[in-house]
């Protein structure tokens, strides 16, 4: 669009508050510069236009104060000075930015004829400011930098949209920063950062799930989320620019949160890194460590000395310990999980012996003695196998530990075993030489308790950074925003929904721009719509995304419109952010998709297809379905917490070594009536 100054001054140039005179013949090109509505990805980066305006009194004045123009001398005026300047077009377009004189024309060497200026706008400077920085470099959201604890989580869930007070019980947590409230401004999420967290119910017993003491969660399990107009108070904060918007204070916006997530990451904290500290993974080296003979009764060294990993150099190169490293963290011991695989050999000649095998972690600070874990899924599993059928047996078995280490000690493993159930063992780990055991420490769980959280920091940054442009844009087309500068104030923004700007729109007749002698085409308006309209997200990388996508066909929050009504409509529109959406992932097992969770009891018994040797066999884990702490009748008995495993082709079991044997259906593992009774150890006495 061409304005030209001489038709009734349309195009007004202001600067500091005066009007300044322009030539009546002046063109003036605005063709690009409404782009910031639709889009503020698009907003032009070399808004600048060359006019040239006379040298009238009031024009002299203004340039001889700003600039400190001189008739004798004008070419000794200040070029370096930028002046904010407001652009109307006759109160239909406004654009702010500013002037800066190039030139000065003398006409015969007297007076001033006229001034050269630059015209260039306040948008162009604002998207570059907005695409050189990232969120993860947005240093003003370390006003609501905090100490990350489970307190602190708790406290986020109450006074914000998701109060729960009378559930969670949280309280006031402040900023770090400067001591404001934060409640409401920041709320955790659970995440499971890439380790999968599950309800043990969907678990395999040589996992921990989050609902059993050794599998519960801490504070690094949790990310915080930002109030999403906080995010974009921040961006206007330190780009310099302010803004008003009737929409971003609704009361919708007071649970539209921002997740800071950096991926299948812990939160980033100030002073340790939750990703490596303290984790290792190590192994027998064949020929000195292994074959390991165990003796029972005896414990000694698992020496595992082979070091697959350790990337916060935990192990001691002297003797292979492991003394865990803490960064600067002021938690001086952490819960530590682990996990243990183990090659383990097993000859007897006893089918009714079997191990019990104990990890010893030495020593146990402050008291010295040896902290003794016990490998419950590895004995059950062993114990099975043995009492079902006798031999020389090779396993390699699995599971996860717990244990608590303290800063500045260091540790070994041990490893022992006791024999059950009469006769002699040989017990050995890594028979053959095998070298497939491994001692791994996943996590030191409570690194980053009373640590302070860096909210740019943990800020999402996607796969190289994600501007503030990026961000702000796909806002806008989110929301379906408007997004221009206010007609009175410098370096400000309005930003309102595409209805709202609508209606506040004016009827401008522009009859004196239209020249009747030449030929005038109308196009009617409803043949511009679109037949087809596609609003959606990127599409993410990760697990979830991909998975849905390949299931239904279609990308995870997209929606699609298709007009049936006009039939002059045509072409397709997509309206597509550069935000990442995915499907919520339910905890597994928790039973949040409307199925009901089967919950087994354990208890411990014995299982035999004959009497005289199921009173004197060992007691072992079992699990039923049952509504009581021990079966009854009727009941099924199964082998996993999960219920997919019956105990099937045994006659008869003995709970808790009671004197008591009820019958066992070997065909569905039911729990049946009395069958007889056993006593003083012996075989069946009725």
């Amino acid at each position: 669009m061409a304005v030209t100054s001489g038709r009734n001054k349309v195009f007004k140039l202001i600067a500091r508050g005066v009007e300044l005179d322009l030539f009546q013949d002046e063109t003036i090109y605005l063709s690009n510069n409404v782009t910031g509505l639709f889009d503020i990805g698009k907003l032009p980066s070399d808004f600048t236009r060359q006019i040239t305006i006379p040298g009238t009194r009031k024009n002299n004045e203004f340039f001889q104060h700003v600039y400190d123009i001189a008739i004798d001398e004008p070419f000794l005026f200040k070029t370096n000075e930028k002046v904010i300047a407001q652009f109307d077009f006759d109160g239909f377009y406004v654009s702010q930015g500013y002037i800066q004189l190039n030139k000065v024309n003398i006409k015969e060497n007297k007076y001033i004829d006229s001034y050269e200026v630059s015209v260039f706008g306040l948008l162009s400077s604002f998207k570059r400011d907005l695409q050189s920085i990232t969120l993860n470099n947005l240093g003003v959201l370390d006003h609501y930098n905090h100490i990350l604890s489970v307190e602190n989580i708790k406290a986020s869930w109450s006074g914000s949209a998701y109060e729960t007070a009378s559930l969670f019980g949280g309280g006031e947590f402040t900023s770090s920063f400067d001591g404001h409230s934060l409640g409401g401004e920041i709320v955790y999420m659970l995440t499971d950062s890439g380790k999968q967290h599950a309800y043990q119910s969907s678990l395999s017993n040589n996992l921990f799930g989050i609902d059993t003491p050794n599998g519960k969660l801490g504070a690094q399990d949790f990310k915080p989320a930002i109030r999403l107009d906080l995010v974009i108070d921040a961006i206007f904060d330190q780009t310099e620019y302010t803004y008003e918007s009737t929409f971003l204070s609704e009361s919708r916006f007071d649970d539209t949160y921002v997740l800071a997530d950096r991926g299948l990451k812990y939160p980033v904290i100030s002073g340790t890194d939750l990703e490596i500290n303290g984790q290792i993974e190590v192994g027998p080296v064949s020929g000195s460590s292994t074959p390991l003979e165990l003796v029972s009764g005896v414990t000694q060294s698992l020496l595992f000395t082979n070091v697959y990993d350790d990337p916060s150099f935990s192990i001691i190169a002297a003797d292979g310990e492991y003394q865990p490293f803490f960064g600067d963290t002021v938690v001086q011991s952490s819960n530590g999980l682990g996990e243990l695989t183990l090659n383990i050999g097993v000859s007897g000649s006893n089918q009714n012996s079997y191990p019990e095998l104990s990890l010893y972690r030495q020593p146990n600070t402050p008291t010295g003695l040896p902290n003794i874990i016990p490998l419950t899924y590895m004995n059950d599993y062993i114990r099975r196998d043995q009492v079902e059928s006798s031999g020389d047996k090779e396993y390699t078995l699995t599971q996860e530990f717990n244990t608590t280490f303290y800063s500045g000690s260091s540790y070994d493993f041990n490893i022992g075993f006791e024999t059950k159930g009469g006769g002699a063992l040989n017990v050995t780990i890594g028979p053959g030489g095998n070298t497939e055991s491994r001692l791994k420490i996943k996590t030191l769980n409570e690194l980053g308790d009373l640590m302070p959280i860096d909210m740019p920091a943990n800020m999402p940054f996607g796969t190289s950074g994600i501007t503030l442009l990026d961000f702000l844009a796909s806002v806008q087309k989110k929301f379906n925003l408007q997004i221009y500068p206010s007609k009175t104030k410098p370096r400000h923004f309005i930003i309102e929904t595409f209805n709202n700007w609508y209606k506040q729109g004016k009827v401008k007749n522009f009859d004196s721009f239209v020249d009747l002698n030449k030929s005038i085409s109308v196009t009617p308006a409803n043949n511009l719509g679109m037949r087809e309209v596609e609003f959606g997200d990127t599409l993410d990388i990760d697990f979830l995304t991909q998975n849905f996508k390949k299931q239904n066909n279609r990308e995870f929050g997209k929606s699609y419109f298709r007009d049936t009504q006009n039939f002059f409509s045509e072409g397709k529109l997509e309206v597509k952010t550069k935000l990442g959406s995915s499907p919520l992932r339910y905890v597994a097992g928790s039973g949040t998709e409307g199925f009901s969770v089967v919950r087994l009891t354990a208890f411990y018994a014995v299982i035999a297809n004959s009497t005289s040797t199921l009173c004197v066999q060992g007691e072992f884990q079992l699990y039923h379905d049952g509504s009581g702490v021990r079966p009854v009748f009727g009941d099924t008995i199964y082998y996993d917490v999960n219920g997919t495993s019956p105990v099937v082709t045994y006659d008869y079991i003995l709970l808790d070594n009671a004197p008591t044997i009820y019958n066992l259906n070997p065909g569905t593992g039911e729990f049946g009536s009395i069958f007889g009774t056993c006593a003083g150890g012996g075989g069946q006495t009725s």
